[in-house]
């Protein structure tokens, strides 16, 4: 699984230092803009170098690059990782991976398939049968995820089909 996850995007520099101000909702951010992982921008890989946290943006310095002037060519491109380079453990999973799923409830029905993935308070997980219901992904819905056989087990998830 050598597929390249997006991360987030450059949206200027910071300083005169050569930071790059980046915006990401990535999940495992502490897991992707960590020193010494490499990152595709404007499809050319780079190496962090530095990363630091300023309000709601990410700091991230690249190839020890110490200049303003250096790094303005990479301002308004997306950043990409490879999924390898995320060290996920074996029961991690990214929530893009819920798509196209099957949700099992307890009593063995198939639900639905999950269409759609909404990040908020709670995660929630829309899902499509004859009907379109959303699922939070909390304790007393959830019970596992298998990601090889993409099948979400769910309990007392009926009750929320109208």
């Amino acid at each position: 699984m050598n597929e390249m996850i997006y991360i987030g995007k450059t949206v200027s520099t910071f300083g005169i230092k050569g930071e790059l101000k980046v915006i990401s909702d990535f999940e495992k951010c502490v897991k992707a803009y960590k020193v010494g992982n490499k990152v595709l921008i404007n499809n050319v890989e780079h190496v962090i170098s530095g990363v630091r946290y300023h309000k709601n943006y990410i700091l991230l310095e690249i190839d020890n690059l110490k200049n303003i002037n250096d790094i303005l060519k990479y301002v308004g491109f997306n950043i990409y990782i490879k999924r390898l380079d995320l060290h996920l453990e074996e029961n991690e999973f990214l929530y893009k991976d819920l798509i196209d799923s099957d949700v099992i409830d307890d009593d063995g029905s198939n639900l639905g398939k999950i269409i759609e993935v909404k990040q908020g308070t709670n995660l929630l997980i829309k899902v499509k049968n004859s009907k379109k219901f959303y699922i939070p992904y909390v304790d007393e819905y959830i019970i596992k995820f298998d990601l090889n056989n993409k099948k979400l087990y769910t309990k007392n998830a009926k009750d929320l089909i109208l």
